[in-house]
């Protein structure tokens, strides 16, 4: 086994793809899997803050918190206690954001 050097320095960002099954479709204006498109939202976001080495942001199986029409997201860092949100996963977003800003 080699130790490689992590391409991210602050943590991981876990975005469960689940969830869309249990999110009420009405409740949602984008196409596709809610998952997904937050995921891809997160990294234009950071990427566009120049902070895109910064987190990682993946998408995930169930990460056990399941709670209708809600997006589960946990945020493992580098050195800390790992956290987990259910959120609305387009209209949460802009908190979602400036909650893992304030931890890099």
């Amino acid at each position: 086994m080699k130790k490689e050097k992590t391409p991210w320095s602050r943590g991981v960002l876990m975005i469960c793809t689940k969830c869309h099954k249990s999110i009420d479709s009405s409740m949602l204006k984008e196409d596709g899997n809610c998952g997904d498109n937050l995921k891809m939202d997160m990294k234009g976001r950071f990427k566009k803050a120049d902070q895109g080495d910064k987190i990682r942001v993946v998408t995930s199986s169930c990460l056990d918190v399941c709670m209708d029409n809600y997006q589960a997201v946990t945020f493992a860092p580098v050195s800390g206690d790992t956290q987990t949100f259910v959120m609305h996963p387009e209209k949460d977003r802009d908190e979602l954001f400036q909650w893992l800003k304030e931890r890099i």
